[in-house]
């Protein structure tokens, strides 16, 4: 009886660690950074995803993380990446006091550079994933880079207009945003102190990232984005998020891309918590067969 006991428990033992080392943080060197992701590995006949993050966030976040485990459960390899916004060996959500300098734009590299190392590590078919902010940098990525990806899923991407983004700013500061962005345009090497940028408030924040962010270069607005999309693409967006309206308005300027298809979730909010990352990974497996 002890003997059967002391075999069982080596067993579950060894399970365990078996279970452990299907997960591992991954550090690569990029631009002199070490920047960090999260490594789950499966099947390495089936395709590998490349899941992104939204504004500020990390590889760590909720949804991020469900998405993983769904995909490790159906036995896919995934990578979950975090931004670095040009600081060394980031991990956690963006902390602000240390100031902003990486703009928009800059992450469409380092996406690239994830790419280039799930090439290395032996997988070919590389689908990526990604959310909110991040679904547009994303969208970007792949008008860019559309031969290194087979399919792209964007969760609640980001839309965006020089417009809403002026009201918004001015409802908020005393300085307008036509304003701010004169004086950048007067002295474009000189940072802004005490700034609001994103969620980010009171920091300090480079011209050219603030620029970024508030001005339409680079394209921001993912249904547009979208028009010109030559990869298998599916858009999921929550019934219950409130940016959901905004980004269906525009509907019309992607809808006669063939390539697209758009999936609501009912009772979703923006981050996709409980059960619907599971909905997800759902429809993206089925679009795999």
């Amino acid at each position: 009886m002890l003997q059967s006991l002391l075999k069982y428990t080596l067993l579950v033992l060894a399970l365990s660690q078996m279970t452990n080392l299907s997960a591992a943080p991954v550090t690569s060197q990029y631009q002199g950074l070490a920047v960090n992701a999260n490594l789950e590995l499966g099947d390495s006949d089936k395709p590998v995803f490349l899941i992104l993050h939204g504004t500020l966030a990390w590889y760590g976040m909720e949804l991020p993380k469900a998405l993983q485990t769904v995909l490790a459960d159906e036995g896919y390899p995934s990578l979950a990446i975090s931004l670095s916004y040009g600081v060394d060996n980031r991990s956690g959500f963006y902390n602000c006091e240390q100031g902003l300098s990486s703009g928009q734009g800059a992450a469409i590299s380092e996406i690239d550079h994830w790419v280039d190392y799930l090439h290395q590590q032996g997988y070919k078919n590389v689908a990526v994933i990604a959310h909110s902010r991040g679904g547009a940098q994303m969208a970007d990525y792949s008008l860019q880079h559309s031969d290194k990806i087979s399919q792209l899923h964007l969760i609640a991407p980001m839309h965006w207009n020089m417009e809403n983004s002026r009201q918004r700013y001015d409802a908020e500061h005393s300085e307008s945003l036509a304003q701010v962005l004169s004086n950048i345009e007067q002295n474009p090497q000189q940072p802004l102190q005490q700034q609001d940028v994103l969620s980010c408030k009171n920091t300090t924040v480079s011209a050219a990232a603030f620029r970024s962010y508030y001005s339409p270069i680079p394209e921001k607005n993912t249904p547009a984005l979208l028009s010109s999309i030559n990869v298998k693409t599916s858009v999921y967006l929550g019934s219950n998020d409130p940016l959901t309206p905004g980004f269906m308005a525009q509907q019309a300027l992607f809808s006669a891309n063939p390539l697209i298809d758009l999936v609501m979730i009912e009772d979703a909010d923006h981050f996709f918590r409980d059960l619907y990352a599971d909905e997800i990974i759902e429809d993206i497996l089925e679009r795999l067969e």
